[in-house]
């Protein structure tokens, strides 16, 4: 049964409001549209990083799994023949994104790319939604190509959990 559909009152976790699967559902497709002009024809390496209680009382070890973060990694790594820097990589995925609505660019204090000397990190955030984690990066291989990796964290807000409690 959906949220709304029956009778009797709403059971804890369906007060309304966006929940974090709608959120992620909302940014995913367009960071994977955004990064695959980047590298055309790279087939985008996905992951998701899970979900993260962060309801109820803020209490140290006092969240419940009433609202939830989720998150997912998109990474897409190209020829060592991409001389391109990773500024002109994130540049181009934060272009698209904010070129559509919705979506802006955040000015952070930690945007440096620990471990990755050279690497640029962004964050572009969606509004109602999350915010998205751009890095590139170039890596050396063993036999010393530089290859240049692009990477995309999405990140939901702190949503509702629509299942939270139902029975």
């Amino acid at each position: 049964m959906s949220p709304g559909s029956g009778s009797g009152s709403p059971k804890k976790g369906d007060e309304g409001g966006r929940t974090y699967q709608e959120a992620m559902d909302a940014m995913h497709p367009a960071v994977l549209e955004a990064m695959r002009p980047a590298m055309p024809g790279i087939e985008p390496q996905e992951r998701s990083n899970g979900n993260s209680e962060c309801g109820g009382p803020d209490l140290l070890d006092g969240k419940d799994g009433s609202k939830l973060v989720s998150s997912h990694i998109v990474s897409l790594i190209g020829p060592a023949t991409d001389q391109r820097s990773p500024e002109e990589l994130t540049s181009g995925v934060v272009s698209r994104l904010t070129s559509q609505e919705g979506w802006q660019l955040e000015q952070r204090s930690d945007s440096t790319l620990d471990g990755h000397p050279g690497g640029v990190l962004k964050y572009v955030k969606k509004a109602g939604a999350g915010t998205v984690m751009i890095s590139a990066y170039q890596f050396k291989t063993t036999s010393g190509e530089a290859i240049p990796k692009l990477y995309a964290n999405i990140v939901t807000d702190c949503l509702r959990n629509p299942n939270w409690q139902k029975k």
